[in-house]
């Protein structure tokens, strides 16, 4: 198979490697979009979705429950609470 009718005639030479251009990047580029959209995605997802978890075992941890409860039964002020609160938190 000889003879100028050969497109493929191996590694670096003929219209597969050459002539592309610009376009032969874009299937990289758009891959690469893709990746960082996904990304992305993934960090917005997982912030939002990990703030909710935090706050559900906020509001489930026991010893802030008695607290609000000491508050809301008077035996301790809003000062008090606060800083009480503000210990456990951290």
């Amino acid at each position: 198979m000889h003879g100028g009718g050969n497109v493929m005639r191996g590694f670096g030479q003929g219209y597969m490697t050459y002539g592309h251009g610009w376009m032969g990047f874009l299937p990289l580029v758009s891959h690469l979009i893709f990746f960082i959209v996904v990304v992305v995605l993934a960090v917005i997802f997982m912030r939002r979705h990990g703030a909710k978890i935090r706050t559900n075992q906020t509001q489930n941890d026991p010893a802030l429950k008695i607290l609000r409860e000491r508050y809301a039964q008077g035996e301790i002020d809003t000062e008090e609470f606060n800083q009480r609160k503000q210990d456990l938190s951290n």
